[in-house]
């Protein structure tokens, strides 16, 4: 079966309300733009927001900070070519510089320009009047560069009780600036600024906002500078105070030897310092060394450096300690030693003490002196660095002392000769 054809009719259409109105409204367009186009009435119209691009300056000049400057400006034209226009079919500009020939700020008067496809059309009343505002205050300069080391001005006055704050530390030591040469060389510091609110009892990190000050210390504008950085990670270290002993550093003492509080005098004897959180369990510190066998009843007082440990801060700012030994109660007296003891010799050699006696200085607390004899001091030779030679050498001997008698020293140095020999060689020779 065939099918059946329709034929189709245009008159049919204007029964259909839809194609109706889609047919007004396109023939009405039509019409308007035919009248559009061939009248010979101007339209007013403003476009905003178009961007101003100022002029490359002589003597190496330019200007600062001018980045997104903005201004509307007036056209006038057929209906549809200023309605088509856009911020992006104009620029405007400086309409003379020549007048700019050294730094400073400077008026410059605007005018627009046509850069779009679409010309035709007109700026209202003129050029020189068509753009608002007319006029812009601009800053000029040179360029330039700088390196500034940062400063700090973290305010930890919230401190806790019984804390100190170290030297803050941050996560990169300087700033680099640059812009407008003037505002650069009136920078005298670059300074980390952040105010604490809180009491602060720990070391704590912060971000701190860079800062410019000039040599008055007033605060610089950076409208017409920039920097690599507008804020640096601050560390401020908490220490924690505390009071400790201070304690000579007594070398070339006997074994036997205690420092008696009676017979030994510091001052100051104690110190204040600020340590930090894995030394709480430090009590004293000490003094540069004191050489015991220097010490008699005549040399006896001694101004020492005291050894602050590393990461501690020295809040009393004091530097040395006086030792004194008390010479009141001290007494020397003089034994004389025969007997030697001859320590570490090898298995071939054979070590003899020629020298027949010495005489040794003790010195000590007066009442311990009294009663200290030769019985209890021994006399000891240490072979460890010169076991392999042959022959007579001269040797240093240790005097050590009875554990009775724990504050008493030798005063000086003492020698003897010794007679080393070979085992093997006396027994071949036999």
């Amino acid at each position: 079966m065939k099918g059946i054809k329709t034929k189709f009719s245009i008159s049919k259409l204007f029964y259909n309300d839809k194609f109706v109105m889609l047919f007004s409204v396109l023939v009405a367009f039509v019409i308007w733009v035919s009248i559009s186009t061939t009248s010979q009435e101007t339209t007013l119209y403003s476009v905003t927001d178009v961007p101003i691009s100022l002029p490359e300056l002589s003597n190496d000049l330019k200007f600062f900070n001018t980045e997104d400057l903005k201004a509307d400006v007036k056209i006038s034209g057929n209906a549809i070519v200023v309605a088509g226009i856009s911020s992006s079919d104009i620029f405007i500009t400086a309409n003379d510089t020549s007048h700019i020939t050294s730094p400073g700020t400077y008026k410059i008067a605007l005018v627009p320009k046509k850069m779009g496809i679409m010309t035709d059309y007109s700026f209202e009343p003129s050029a020189s009047q068509a753009v608002s505002p007319s006029s812009i205050d601009v800053f000029v300069d040179r360029y330039a560069e700088k390196e500034i080391t940062l400063t700090d001005r973290i305010d930890v006055s919230s401190l806790a009780k019984d804390v100190y704050a170290s030297a803050t530390i941050f996560s990169q030591p300087s700033v680099k600036v640059s812009g407008a040469e003037s505002v650069i060389n009136r920078i005298s510091e670059a300074a980390a600024v952040y105010k604490f609110t809180d009491p602060i009892s720990a070391t704590s990190t912060v971000e701190a906002n860079i800062v410019f000050y000039d040599s008055a210390g007033n605060e610089i504008s950076k409208d017409y500078i920039e920097t690599d950085i507008t804020s640096v990670s601050a560390t401020v270290p908490i220490l924690k105070i505390k009071t400790v002993d201070i304690v000579p550093n007594i070398i070339n003492a006997p074994d036997s030897f205690k420092l008696s509080t009676d017979d030994v005098t510091i001052e100051p004897s104690t110190i204040q310092l600020a340590v930090p959180d894995d030394a709480e369990d430090i009590y004293s510190i000490s003094t540069a060394e004191i050489d015991l066998s220097k010490v008699d009843l005549n040399n006896n007082s001694f101004d020492v450096e005291l050894v602050i440990p590393s990461g501690f801060r020295n809040l009393n700012q004091i530097t040395t300690a006086k030792v004194t030994f008390e010479q009141s109660k001290l007494a020397a007296k003089k034994i004389t030693l025969s007997s030697f003891t001859v320590v570490n010799e090898i298995a071939d050699r054979k070590a003899t003490v020629s020298t027949k006696s010495i005489d040794v200085t003790l010195i000590g607390d007066s009442e311990q002196i009294k009663s200290i004899t030769a019985a209890n001091l021994t006399a000891v030779v240490d072979m460890s660095t010169k076991s392999t030679l042959a022959g007579f050498v001269e040797m240093p001997v240790t005097i050590n002392i009875n554990s009775k008698f724990p504050f008493c020293w030798t005063y000086g140095s003492y020698q003897v000769d010794v007679n080393i020999t070979d085992i093997n060689a006396d027994e071949s020779s036999e």
